[in-house]
């Protein structure tokens, strides 16, 4: 490409990436099973997740904390042979090393469970040896304005590409406070004192409005436990809450994307009385609002004096929605009541649980929880609540997207409904997913452009020059005080009235003035 007149320049906000790594990290520990469940016969089946609770950027390396969680299914080793299950945890901790990460800078990480294997212990049969392999993942970025040449300036010839960036509309930070009090499991025995408190919290949604981030989220409180009986046993327990907030970010618009992360600062838990709670958990909310922007580049450039430099940020492959109904049927579960009339549907959670790029397609998996007030069929016509779950699967077509990308999913419940007919009460569910590919992009781009130095003809001499957009033999001769007949004779080849930018003519330089 052939460059024109005056180059034009475009600022983008951008999450620059400082670095960026994969790190495998092997899990070794032990677990028991709890009392009072029975001794394990056969392992059935084993659930594994992994969280991320704490990034920490020191010089050149992450220090990622996280927990594996193990939900397994087993047939006890009992005359019976029941099916019993059990709830097992194990942290890690992984360091990954990122040359240029300093504290301060924005982190992003994700941990996959690759495998897990599960032995018996030799000297305990109520004892498990547990090794898992983990892939943490961790990128650190830094919001930077760069300005790039979008057109290619006169007497250059440039190579020229597009790329689509998330250009960053603004970030915002808010500090929550999330208080509950709630009772002591009926299983579990009264509190004397509290040994450990662990918390951990997720987004479940995020609304944009004018300038304001709306977040909904859940805090899982684990609370370590004297119990208030003669022999003091420790026992465990948890509880689940909601929380919803808002983060101003100036600039915020509800067609914009947003990313929010959540940050466990403090929780402490208080004893009531022996059999109640209260809980104050301390999180600190972070949303950052990007829209996506199509932008032309300046790749390679001839002809001019130039300045690059390396964009390193997330390149939108592309991004499209998809609308999933699901209906279910199913009988009121023992031991509630039969549906007279139902009152009240709501969604109580929407969750993504996974996500899988095959080629130019995301395989989506997930669940709506829905909630149900109802009036029973019965004389008292009492009120009643139920919840249901409904699983999907769904994918959509992205054109360009493969494995190993970046994917970010967002569903949200368009609509919902819910009749009762006899003992059958029907569900529907309009769902939309939205998906999002990115990939980390490198590009060296033209970021602004040199003045052209002054062209020089000394007297009695020829030189080369380069055809500019609207150049004549005219009005060359009269820049350089020559005339176009000396020009015509010094190119017998250039055709006068086809001149063409970037082309290079011979200009004789006119003699001293004596």
């Amino acid at each position: 490409m052939v460059g024109t007149a005056a180059p034009a320049t475009e600022r983008l906000r951008v999450n620059q990436v400082v670095s960026e790594d994969t790190q495998q990290v092997v899990v070794r520990g032990k677990i028991t099973v709890p009392d009072p469940k029975p001794d394990v016969q056969k392992i059935l089946s084993t659930d594994k997740s992994a969280r991320i609770k704490k990034v920490e950027l020191v010089p050149d390396k992450a220090i990622v904390e996280g927990t594996l969680t193990l939900q397994i299914v087993y047939v006890a080793f009992e005359p019976s042979q029941s099916v019993h299950h059990m709830h097992q945890q194990l942290s890690f901790t992984a360091f990954v090393e990122l040359p240029g990460a300093r504290p301060g800078m924005d982190v992003t990480a994700r941990v996959t469970v690759e495998d897990v294997s599960i032995t018996r212990s030799p000297d305990d049969p109520r004892q498990f040896d547990v090794t898992a392999i983990l892939s943490v993942f961790v990128k650190v970025t830094e919001m930077q304005d760069v300005d790039v040449v979008t057109t290619c300036p006169s007497g250059a010839t440039c190579e020229m590409d597009t790329i689509k960036v998330a250009n960053v509309v603004g970030s915002g930070t808010r500090q929550v406070i999330v208080s509950e009090e709630f009772n002591v499991p009926d299983e579990k025995p009264p509190v004397e004192k509290i040994l450990e408190v662990d918390a951990t919290a997720e987004i479940t949604d995020k609304k944009i409005i004018k300038n304001k981030v709306i977040i909904d989220g859940t805090v899982t409180i684990q609370v370590l436990y004297v119990a208030a009986e003669p022999d003091q046993p420790v026992h465990q327990l948890h509880r689940t809450f909601r929380f919803s907030d808002f983060v101003e970010v100036t600039g915020a618009k509800p067609d914009m994307d947003v990313r929010v992360d959540v940050k466990v600062e403090s929780a402490d838990v208080d004893i009531l009385d022996g059999d109640r709670l209260r809980a104050d958990v301390v999180l600190m909310l972070t949303a950052f609002v990007t829209e996506p922007r199509q932008v032309n580049v300046i790749t390679k450039i001839t002809g001019v004096q130039a300045t690059m430099t390396r964009l390193k940020i997330d390149h939108v492959v592309g991004e499209d929605s998809t609308q999933v109904v699901l209906r279910d049927t199913f009988e009121t579960p023992d031991p509630k009541p039969d549906v007279e009339k139902i009152i009240d549907v709501t969604v109580q959670e929407v969750k993504v649980t996974e996500t899988k790029i095959i080629n130019d397609k995301v395989i989506v998996r997930g669940f709506v929880d829905v909630h149900l007030v109802y009036v029973a069929k019965k004389p008292d016509q009492a009120v009643h609540a139920l919840e249901r779950r409904l699983n999907f699967r769904t994918f959509v077509e992205i054109k360009g997207a493969r494995e190993g990308m970046d994917v970010d999913v967002r569903p949200v419940v368009e609509f919902v409904s819910a009749d009762a007919g006899g003992p059958n009460v029907t569900l529907e569910v309009v769902l939309k997913v939205a998906v999002k590919v990115t990939e980390s992009l490198q590009r060296d781009v033209v970021v602004s452009i040199a003045p052209a130095p002054p062209v020089i003809c000394p007297p009695g001499e020829t030189i080369d020059y380069v055809v500019q957009p609207g150049d004549t033999f005219w009005k060359i001769a009269q820049r350089f005080g020559t005339t176009v007949e000396a020009i015509k004779t010094a190119n017998p080849t250039k055709d006068p009235h086809n001149l063409q930018p970037g082309d290079v003519i011979k200009v004789p330089c006119p003699p001293a003035k004596g």
